[in-house]
């Protein structure tokens, strides 16, 4: 497991499994979307997994639209307020052979399974996976509490898998 994310497992944040189920996903190219309310550590936990991509793929931090032109794996997207933030997601999502990582948080509102239909209805891709990393703070100490695993089905159907650790 990444040091970065073997920072989380050790501060007792996260699971030693959920900790090797992140890496792997991240090691497999997948998107990753850290979700929850900031006091929950969602931004620090972004911009470890942020490290562990961009220390394996090449990738770049996404500060506007244009940058999703740009020929990597891994799109790094943090919190924007400047720009249409689900319009931004969804357009990470429909570049080929890429992935990304971001957040989902009260002040970065948008439907994951909503973009997960729009852009299968753009260009038909049912080849990537996203993992939604919940977090939120259990009797006032910051914690992993769920992580789900979407794909998409042949005809588009969201496939959301619940990982058990």
């Amino acid at each position: 497991m990444n040091s970065m994310i073997q920072k989380y497992v050790d501060q007792g944040f996260m699971t030693e499994a959920e900790g090797n189920y992140i890496d792997e996903a991240i090691q497999k190219k997948e998107s990753v979307i850290v979700s929850g309310h900031r006091s929950a550590g969602i931004r620090p936990l972004m911009a470890a997994l942020m490290a562990v991509a961009k220390g394996s793929f090449k990738s770049v931090q996404v500060k506007g639209f244009d940058d999703l032109n740009n020929d990597v794996e891994y799109f790094l997207i943090p919190g924007l307020d400047n720009l249409d933030f689900e319009k931004l997601i969804g357009e990470a999502m429909a570049k080929p052979n890429t992935s990304f990582i971001s957040l989902k948080e009260p002040e970065h509102p948008y439907s994951l399974l909503k973009l997960l239909r729009e852009v299968y209805k753009q260009n038909g891709d049912t080849s990537k996976v996203y993992h939604m990393l919940e977090c939120s703070k259990i009797d006032d100490v910051p914690k992993l509490t769920k992580i789900t695993r979407m794909s998409l089905g042949e005809k588009g159907k969201v496939i959301k898998v619940d990982f058990e650790g």
